[in-house]
């Protein structure tokens, strides 16, 4: 189960083309991804209601997506608006879910529960602003639950031994966490690693559901990650590196590039030692136990419990 009423991202923008049907499955639903001749996006089940062939194998025909068996259409808000081979209006009992989209800061973004008249803003990070760019798709899948993914992201205390001859060189092995969680951001970094103003050397940051970045360049380079829920048992990471803009032409976008190399050495050492825990929600998870260097964790847990609770009652 996974917390409802977020906009999750689902998609970067450029794996949806004009004029195409693209299959995805996103938090546990097959879906039907399109983008319409005009560059909207548009979500549907990928089953078609009338014989259960998959519409992402179909075409896009007036901003509808053309289901490939029999030609019936559907629009983005789900509406059979043609079924060809009965000659006249198509029943509305061939109407299929659709999901609201929203294309913001290069992800295709969905939203997950009940349809409303207006819908929050997508979610997105200040820091992200339009001085910086990034370059490449970059993405890795594991097997792992979303939450495990997200939590070894906020994970302090693996740097000495996961990453020791990489990003873990001369973190120490002793530390103190410190993490805050303010509405839907969680801020954590190392109590001991502040400058005289107080502020934080180094601070990662999540917003819930699924982005997260970590300023490891100061103001020049910033890493983010999406942590994307196919199912219950798998997760798909979109991976960017955001440079400041620098006055150089294409330079900036080729450092991008670079670094997103790196990023990926990174995570391929996470992979090893992630995919070996338990794979279950850890919002319910009883045989850990945590000490104080695992706050950023303790928080998230409890931040999904609470709205996975309300949606319960």
């Amino acid at each position: 189960m996974f917390p409802p009423d977020y906009w999750y991202a689902i998609l970067d923008a450029r794996e949806l083309r004009r004029g195409k049907v693209l299959a995805a499955r996103r938090l546990g639903v097959d879906l039907a991804v399109w983008r319409d001749e005009q560059g909207g996006v548009h979500a549907t089940s990928d089953r078609c209601p009338h014989r259960g062939a998959a519409l992402s194998l179909g075409r896009v025909r007036g901003g509808c997506v053309e289901c490939p068996f029999h030609g019936f259409r559907f629009d983005g808000d789900g509406r059979c608006v043609e079924a060809p081979c009965t000659g006249a209006e198509a029943p509305r009992h061939l109407d299929t879910k659709a999901y609201a989209l929203r294309e913001a800061h290069g992800f295709i973004w969905m939203w997950w529960g009940e349809p409303r008249e207006a819908y929050p803003a997508v979610p997105w990070f200040p820091e992200l602003d339009g001085n910086y760019v990034h370059a490449g798709l970059q993405a890795s899948e594991w097997p792992v639950h979303w939450m495990r993914s997200v939590e070894n992201q906020l994970d302090w205390p693996h740097l000495p031994y996961v990453h020791r001859t990489t990003i873990g060189i001369g973190a120490p092995k002793v530390m103190e966490v410190a993490s805050t969680l303010v509405d839907d951001r969680l801020d954590t970094w190392l109590s001991d690693r502040v400058r005289p103003d107080g502020t934080p050397e180094l601070k990662i940051s999540l917003i819930l559901p699924n982005i997260w970045i970590n300023p490891f360049g100061g103001k020049m380079q910033i890493g983010m990650l999406a942590f994307v829920p196919i199912d219950e048992r798998r997760t798909k990471m979109y991976i960017r590196t955001y440079q400041r803009r620098l006055a150089i032409p294409g330079l900036a976008q080729l450092l991008s590039r670079f670094t997103n190399v790196f990023n990926r050495v990174i995570l391929k050492q996470d992979a090893r030692v992630v995919m070996s825990q338990p794979q279950e929600p850890t919002s319910e998870v009883k045989d850990e136990r945590l000490v104080q260097a695992d706050l950023p964790i303790l928080q998230f847990r409890k931040a999904v419990r609470l709205r996975l609770r309300v949606v319960r009652e």
